[in-house]
C-alpha cells in the first residue's frame, strides 16, 4: 500500500518524508476500517456522518 500512496502523490508532484508516508498509510487503513464497517449496516440504522477535516477546528 505504502508504494501505491507513494505513487500517487509523486505523480501529482506531491513529495513525502518515509514519516510522513507512514501516517498516511495508517490513517488510510484507519479510513478503511471505517468505511468497512458502513458496508455491513442497513442505511436506515445510521445517522451519523463521520467526516475528516486536518487542520480545522470542530464547532459543535
Amino acid at each position: 500500500m505504502e508504494k501505491n500512496i507513494e505513487k500517487v502523490l509523486s505523480e501529482k508532484g506531491i513529495k513525502v518524508s518515509k514519516d510522513e508516508l507512514s501516517l498516511l498509510e495508517h490513517q488510510w487503513n484507519a479510513i478503511q476500517q471505517l468505511k468497512k464497517g458502513f458496508k455491513e449496516i442497513k442505511l436506515d440504522d445510521s445517522d451519523i456522518c463521520v467526516t475528516h477535516n486536518p487542520g480545522s477546528v470542530c464547532h459543535e
